[in-house]
């Protein structure tokens, strides 16, 4: 499970933000919805690693235990209830998504699941006559479905929202498909001399040529010594395509090989969702960087440096973080990775020791 990936052309901090998450959420159940028209044209946050599309998400949730319940209840650390959280309400996901199919509704965006509060919003595509016609029928089938399920009534709040049809012309189509060939042939290009020449990249490269930037990525190790011919030759290359920019990185493999096996668990991901999901820490921004070691994870709340309790919740922060890495079964292979935690009050000052 890996609900939210970041960018991989950079190596700088990586942000997520409870704006953010919530940008994600109405994406969740259109696979299993029906066909639907096009979306609403909406900005994908970047940087968030392969995708925010990776972006696809999986923000699940049951039974929600504050800390001290949980630590008193089981001594189980706070993480373990939050993925079973995310089981679940991703099982919810698929209720919402299968009344949606069921009945046919012009399901739009879903906006908002909380388990605590039992509360789901969601977004309808209908005219003002046919919403508050069936209104009533919508909110009644996802209860009744989610009580035969065993999840309970809920209470549903339904938003009418329109949407927007952006229909390309065949000048505008016919322009990006010219940009896609050409941008696939050069990556060709350039991955086809990175190869014959025994070039070891750290990232997947890029290639980008549109209306608005012609641009190129490669990332090779720090020990890479041919940095000046690797310039020229990819300069040389892509003059046939006109003038670009180029993102030559070196990288320190074995941060690349951490951040990896990171990836692999989606530890970061269930941190970032985790944290930000319990209200009580107070946690509203989240990010982390993997280049140069140590890992560094920063967590930003909302609580002022001169707040009494400021120490004390930073450490509570710290040690779930801790915990998590250290006892949990889907972290085993990252206990030994060097990693630095560092909390900070809401004017930016560190509050962990």
């Amino acid at each position: 499970m890996n609900p939210f990936k970041y960018l991989k052309d950079h190596q700088g901090n990586f942000h997520f933000t409870e704006e953010h998450k919530q940008k994600v959420l109405g994406r969740v159940i259109e696979e299993s919805t029906h066909p639907l028209k096009e979306r609403k044209s909406r900005k994908r946050w970047m940087p968030f690693i392969a995708t925010a599309a990776a972006l696809f998400l999986l923000f699940i949730g049951s039974t929600f235990f504050s800390l001290t319940m949980a630590k008193v209840a089981a001594k189980i650390p706070y993480f373990h209830y939050f993925m079973k959280q995310q089981n679940d309400k991703n099982a919810i996901y698929k209720v919402l998504g299968d009344v949606m199919r069921k009945y046919n509704y012009p399901f739009n965006q879903l906006d908002d699941v909380s388990i605590p509060d039992r509360r789901i919003v969601l977004s309808v595509d209908m005219s003002k006559e046919e919403f508050q016609k069936q209104k009533e029928a919508v909110i009644k089938n996802i209860n009744s479905e989610l009580i035969k399920q065993n999840f309970g009534k809920y209470s549903i709040t339904l938003k009418r929202e329109k949407i927007v049809n952006k229909i390309p012309d065949n000048n505008q189509l016919k322009e990006e498909e010219k940009y896609a060939e050409k941008s696939q042939e050069l990556h060709e290009k350039v991955q086809h001399y990175l190869d014959k020449n025994h070039f070891v990249t750290a990232f997947p490269i890029q290639v980008r040529i549109n209306q608005i930037e012609k641009f190129v990525y490669v990332s090779v190790p720090k020990t890479e010594k041919r940095m000046k011919q690797l310039k020229a030759d990819l300069i040389d290359i892509s003059k046939e395509y006109g003038e670009f920019t180029f993102r030559i990185t070196q990288v320190d493999m074995k941060a690349r090989e951490q951040e990896l096996r990171w990836d692999k668990t989606g530890a970061i991901s269930i941190i970032a969702q985790g944290l930000m999901e319990n209200k009580q820490f107070k946690v509203k921004g989240f990010s982390y960087s993997f280049h140069p070691l140590p890992l560094q994870i920063k967590v930003k709340t909302s609580v002022s440096s001169t707040d009494a309790n400021a120490k004390e919740l930073a450490q509570s922060i710290v040690e779930e973080i801790d915990t998590f890495i250290q006892t949990d079964d889907l972290t085993k292979n990252l206990r030994n990775d060097p990693y630095e935690v560092t909390v900070l009050s809401k004017d930016k000052k560190k509050i962990n020791e």
